[in-house]
């Protein structure tokens, strides 16, 4: 039996609908070419070795030393919108062999987007208006997304549902979606980390480098209104980092850089790079409209261009280490051993909660 509508309610539904998609379509996207693989951390372990090896993208200042003034000076960028010297980073992606050794897995290319999804803690407030903008991520913040030792799954935990991966099939077939580590075969895979967007307004960076940050309290993980505790709402920073994969067949021994077969302990770095914080706040409402930044008045914009994604090298050469980037190696660098879950797998419990919309950004 159906039921009835009323004029009236269907109109009230559709107004309360436009915030919702003007949420989905305010974004643009940073897209950017691999920079260097290394065993490197300056958020988690500045000036030492990290304990696995991340696969970097972005500003060409990283290193290990690399601090915010190093980062907004870098001598160039990876990525294709020149005013960011940011630093993005996963952990890399291996493929164990049946005689043991590792392979690593090239990672090709990334996107970051910067979307429009969360705003302030009010009180009382119970959603966003999304004709208003969020603040852009402030200038030195520091933010880690992610537990590299998880190796089980919680899917009421935005912290844990914020991380994802996605296989992209062959031949035309629906890509799949998942929590977990891809157990088919992938053209490539798609590591996704999505940062909290809300700041508590005071530290750029905390003593573990997440609790200054949080997602929000009302809505889900990547969209929503923010906590009194971390009151300030943000751009939502969410990247994807494409592994290609078309090569592997035995695809049921794929393995993250700090030994996690799951996919489970997938984690994201970002140090903020940007050179003009001005322009990259502008950016949400000059370069997101229907010609994103083709648009006359992006603020992105450097003489008329963006810029360019190129691969590039690190100011700093990576420290002397065999990471697996000239063949097969016997051990995971920094002696990682092998560890899986018996967690079973939750493809459809992550795919029902996603709002990450999943047509091409990459011209915004």
């Amino acid at each position: 039996m159906y039921s009835s509508i009323s004029l009236a309610s269907l109109l009230a539904l559709l107004v309360s609908l436009v915030p919702y998609i003007a949420a989905q379509d305010t974004l643009f996207t940073v897209n950017c070419a691999p920079l260097t693989t290394q065993r490197s951390d300056p958020i988690l372990v500045p000036g030492e070795a990290s304990s696995h090896v991340h696969t970097i993208i972005g500003g060409t200042a990283f290193a290990r030393t690399e601090t915010n003034e190093d980062a907004v000076r870098a001598a160039g960028t990876t990525c294709d919108k020149s005013l960011d010297n940011s630093n993005y980073w996963i952990p890399q992606l291996y493929h164990q062999g049946e005689g043991g050794q590792f392979e690593l897995v090239p990672m090709a290319t990334a996107s970051v987007y910067y979307l429009n999804r969360a705003c302030d803690y009010a009180k009382d407030r119970t959603g966003c208006d999304y004709t208003q903008y969020a603040r852009a991520p402030p200038k030195g913040l520091r933010m880690i997304a992610g537990d590299l030792k998880r190796r089980t799954y919680n899917d009421s935990d935005f912290r844990e549902r914020a991380m994802s991966h996605v296989c992209l099939r062959a031949n035309g077939q629906e890509d799949l979606h998942i929590a977990d580590l891809p157990k088919e075969q992938c053209t490539r895979i798609r590591s996704q980390v999505f940062f909290p967007s809300c700041w508590d307004g005071e530290n750029l960076d905390s003593k573990d480098h997440k609790s200054h940050m949080a997602y929000p309290a009302l809505g889900d993980y990547n969209i929503g209104v923010c906590p009194e505790s971390h009151p300030v709402g943000i751009f939502s920073v969410f990247f994807e980092f494409f592994y290609d994969t078309n090569a592997v067949r035995d695809f049921n021994r794929y393995v993250y850089a700090m030994g996690d077969t799951t996919g489970y302990g997938l984690h994201g770095d970002f140090i903020n790079g940007w050179t003009d914080q001005e322009k990259l706040q502008k950016a949400m409402s000059t370069c997101t409209g229907s010609d994103g930044i083709n648009s006359a008045g992006c603020s992105l914009k450097v003489n008329g261009e963006t810029g360019q994604a190129t691969r590039k090298d690190p100011e700093t050469p990576a420290p002397d280490e065999d990471v697996g980037l000239d063949g097969p190696i016997k051990a995971l660098p920094g002696d990682n051993p092998v560890s899986i879950s018996s967690s079973p797998r939750h493809a459809g419990d992550w795919r029902r909660h996603t709002r990450h919309t999943r047509r091409s950004y990459n011209q915004r």
